[in-house]
Order: C-alpha cells, then sequence, then structure tokens
C-alpha cells in the first residue's frame, strides 16, 4: 500500500512535469535525417563486428562521470579554501 502510494506519487510529479510537452503538436522527420541515422546505423553495424560499441560506450560514460567527480570535488574544495577562517 505504501509502495503504491510512493509510486502513485512519483506518477502525477512525471505527469504534471510533461504536460507542456504533450501539449504540443506532433513532429514529422524529414527523409534527409532518417536517411543519415540509417546510414550511421550501417557504419555502426560493421564497426561492432569488429569491436564492441555498447562496450567502448559504457567505458566511455564510466570514464566521464569518474572524471566530472573528479572536476566537482576540485571545484568545492576550491570553494572551502577561498572562505577566510577555514585553512
Amino acid at each position: 500500500m505504501i509502495t503504491t502510494a510512493c509510486l502513485n506519487i512519483i506518477y502525477l510529479f512525471v505527469w504534471a512535469v510533461t504536460s507542456p510537452v504533450r501539449l504540443l503538436s506532433n513532429v514529422s522527420l524529414s527523409s534527409n535525417l532518417i536517411n543519415s541515422i540509417s546510414t550511421v546505423n550501417t557504419y555502426v553495424a560493421a564497426i561492432d563486428f569488429v569491436f564492441p560499441v555498447t562496450t567502448f560506450l559504457t567505458i566511455l560514460g564510466l570514464v566521464l562521470t569518474i572524471e566530472a567527480f573528479i572536476i566537482l570535488y576540485k571545484l568545492i574544495m576550491w570553494v572551502i579554501r577561498k572562505i577566510p577562517t577555514v585553512n
């Protein structure tokens, strides 16, 4: 019962946040964009045979996440050092 209530609250929140987007009209893509996506898909499929692209993207995402946390840590430490009474 508590889980259902929590899920309903999350659903209503997401529904309320996305309601302006749902009011917009449907968008149709141009044929050039669809053709370019198809071409990229064939290139990725050819590369995926030799080198797994999903593995590469996962490793890249992990590296970027770690780098972002390092930069955030350095930024927080820089702000703390700028406080005059803290050394």
